[in-house]
């Protein structure tokens, strides 16, 4: 099941995942600033969306116009050191029957003044672990002596109560325990146990190690690596080590290698989501990048990953995926600010993909902002699908009174699936912060 949808996925995802530059902004949760007094703090983001296309299960194509309210919400007792935080999401179709309620996050949580101790119970995002985990249940940080950390975590994640789409296909329960130091060999060091436990699968048991540390001797370089071993299965499940190495102030290189197989049950390691599409077997993956930062207002980034999957009868696939971009705060005084991108990427021998990607703001005026960004993408054969994909975003934000922005966007996409997709986005976000 993972599979097909990810494969109905690719073609869209080639064009769109490239914008992330641009397009992590206001539908996702941003840092919460808690207020130093008691108080409330958080903000209110109501988006109509008009003319979006969605697939029917018979393949045709129906239009609808949904309605989101996004609010996060957080109320802080600093002097008793308790806070609450929840981000939800209500979701409407105005010209269908579809609605949904989801809660992304909803946790209190309690620190010690020392900060020796530390609770937190609710709706949650566990990090912890490898994968990022969606669980309701509790988190516990305890720092007995200085440098040292005991994280203990255990949650249950119903697949049913889960914010859609991203509903997973099995409910599970995970607990995990791990020691965390950063004394030991001038190292962050970190040891765990994970269990996580399907519904209908046996149970799984995962031991994990992490090292990071300067080379010794320098102050330009550092190595890293994490290992998880499946004990039930007895093999390795995730090797990945690494060096970053400062090579001048303003030139930055990182060399990685990652050995590990895919696992549905785990959801991936989030390592490489498009070599994980193709592979099936077990994936070695080697990585450069090198990040060139010549003044403060250009960053040049560029990597190459090459793998190696899915041997059968003696033969392996190789993949290859190449990537550059550039992030530029032209003339700061007028603050624009751009990113350009490109990318090839290569699965199987028949299977290809490139693309590019542009964006570009402006404060052309006291409150106003306006926004643009391109994306197109040429694939072979991915899903079965071969063709172009254009994208194109023109917006505009304008900050109407103190605390409330107005932002509207024309969206307009070409592709194999949606010939003509052209879709209005309105929103108004209201940030909120009051002592009590």
């Amino acid at each position: 099941m993972r599979r097909k949808l990810l494969e109905a996925a690719l073609p869209v995802l080639l064009l769109v995942c490239v914008q992330e530059k641009l397009a992590y902004s206001q539908y996702t949760q941003g840092e919460t600033i808690l207020p130093r007094t008691v108080g409330v703090s958080g903000n209110f983001f109501p988006l109509f969306q008009a003319n979006t296309p969605v697939i029917r299960p018979d393949g045709s194509i129906k239009r609808v116009d949904p309605f989101y309210q996004y609010l996060e919400l957080s109320v802080a007792s600093p002097e008793h050191n308790i806070s609450f935080n929840t981000f939800l999401r209500g979701r409407e179709v105005l010209n269908g029957e579809e609605e949904s309620f989801d809660v992304y996050n909803a946790f209190v949580q309690y620190s010690a003044i020392s900060n020796a101790f530390e609770i937190r119970l609710g709706r949650q995002i566990i990090t912890e672990s490898t994968n990022f985990y969606l669980l309701d249940g509790g988190l516990v940080r305890i720092r007995p002596v200085d440098g040292i950390q005991l994280v203990a975590y255990g949650g249950y994640q119903d697949k049913d109560i889960q914010p859609e789409p991203e509903q997973p296909l099995e409910s599970f329960g995970l607990f995990g325990i791990k020691l965390k130091s950063d004394k030991l060999l001038d190292s962050l060091i970190s040891i765990g146990y994970e269990l996580l436990d399907p519904n209908d699968f046996s149970p799984r048991h995962i031991l994990n190690f992490s090292f990071n540390r300067v080379v010794p001797f320098t102050k330009s370089a550092d190595i890293y690596s994490l290992v998880e071993v499946d004990i039930g299965e007895g093999n390795l499940a995730l090797l990945t080590v690494g060096t970053g190495i400062t090579l001048h102030k303003s030139l930055y290189l990182n060399l990685e290698y990652d050995n590990y197989k895919p696992d549905e049950d785990r959801d991936e390691f989030l390592i490489d989501p498009i070599f994980d599409t193709f592979s099936i077997t077990r994936l070695q993956e080697a990585r450069v990048g090198i990040t060139y930062i010549p003044t403060n207002y250009l960053k040049v980034s560029s990597n190459y990953s090459y793998a190696n999957y899915d041997v059968f009868d003696d033969e392996s696939t190789n993949g290859n995926i190449a990537k550059l971009g550039f992030s530029w705060d032209f003339w700061r005084q007028i603050g624009l600010r751009a990113f350009q991108g490109f990318y090839f990427m290569n699965g199987r021998p028949d299977n290809w993909a490139f693309g590019l990607n542009f964006g570009a703001s402006e404060e052309i005026y006291k409150g106003l902002d306006l926004q643009f960004s391109f994306a197109y993408a040429h694939f072979e054969t991915i899903s079965n699908i071969d063709g172009d994909a254009f994208s194109y975003i023109m917006g505009t934000e304008y900050l109407l009174i103190k605390d409330l922005a107005f932002k509207a966007e024309v969206e307009i996409n070409t592709n194999p699936i949606f010939e003509d997709d052209v879709r209005v986005n309105l929103g108004l976000n209201y940030y909120f912060s009051r002592n009590l």
